[in-house]
């Protein structure tokens, strides 16, 4: 009996420790991968609710950035908005980059957006790829 008993704890521990072993590592508790095409000063993007379960920063990668203004890609600005359900909503910060992260902290539960509030060479924006993490 005793070694029945035995037998069924070590299948046990053994279960529990290939599950921890199998489980992911820490990550964003969320993020969406999409692109930008076609845009200009001005346009928002989807909004996503960062529920704040971890401390992850949230982040705006684009790559693949380029524009029809002529002359190359140079830069873009985005900004960063928390959404309010009455009244204007509040804007966390703008960053500028010649494509890139784009990093605005670990911010507290709501929900957010971002805006292109401007690009260098002019005509419109695209970015092949964006990858939004909270």
């Amino acid at each position: 009996m005793h070694q029945r008993l035995r037998k069924a704890a070590t299948m046990v521990t053994g279960a529990l420790l290939l599950g921890l072993a199998g489980a992911p590592s820490a990550h964003a508790e969320g993020h969406k991968t999409t692109h930008i095409k076609r845009w200009s000063p001005g346009m928002e993007s989807s909004r996503w609710e960062d529920k704040n379960l971890d401390s992850v920063k949230t982040t705006v990668k684009l790559s693949g950035c380029a524009s029809d203004g002529g002359g190359g890609f140079e830069w873009a600005r985005l900004t960063l908005y928390r959404n309010v359900k009455w009244g204007h909503d509040t804007k966390i910060k703008s960053i500028t980059h010649k494509c890139g992260t784009y990093t605005w902290g670990d911010l507290p539960a709501g929900t957010y957006y971002f805006t292109l509030d401007g690009f260098g060479s002019g005509g419109l924006f695209w970015a092949k790829k964006v990858v939004i993490r909270w």
